[in-house]
């Protein structure tokens, strides 16, 4: 399938990299890497991350994946995965949603 990150989830990747690069470019480099292997086996087989049990989230039809520290929010139309918002665990990621 194809992965497709909309516009608010590349800003996300790009905060996150960018936070954590400013302090330690090796582990931003990581980080970077765990999340594209993430995205890439999510295109192999999106059905690998879970439905949200909060009911509010559900409804939206978010599946999420973790991935190390992060979030991956995304939904699934036709042969592409939407990816929605990559958000730190530690976050309210209710109010991002």
């Amino acid at each position: 399938m194809q992965i497709r990150l909309l516009k608010v989830a590349e800003e996300d990747l790009t905060e996150i990299i960018s936070f954590i690069a400013a302090e330690n470019p090796t582990a931003a480099n990581s980080t970077l890497d765990k999340i594209g292997k993430g995205l890439e086996a999510l295109s192999e087989n999106p059905l690998l991350g879970r439905i949200p049990r909060d009911e509010d989230i559900k409804l939206t039809g978010y599946r999420y994946l973790i991935v190390s520290n992060y979030i991956i929010f995304y939904t699934i139309k036709e042969k592409t995965v939407y990816i929605h918002r990559i958000l730190h665990s530690a976050q309210n990621y209710k109010t991002f949603l």
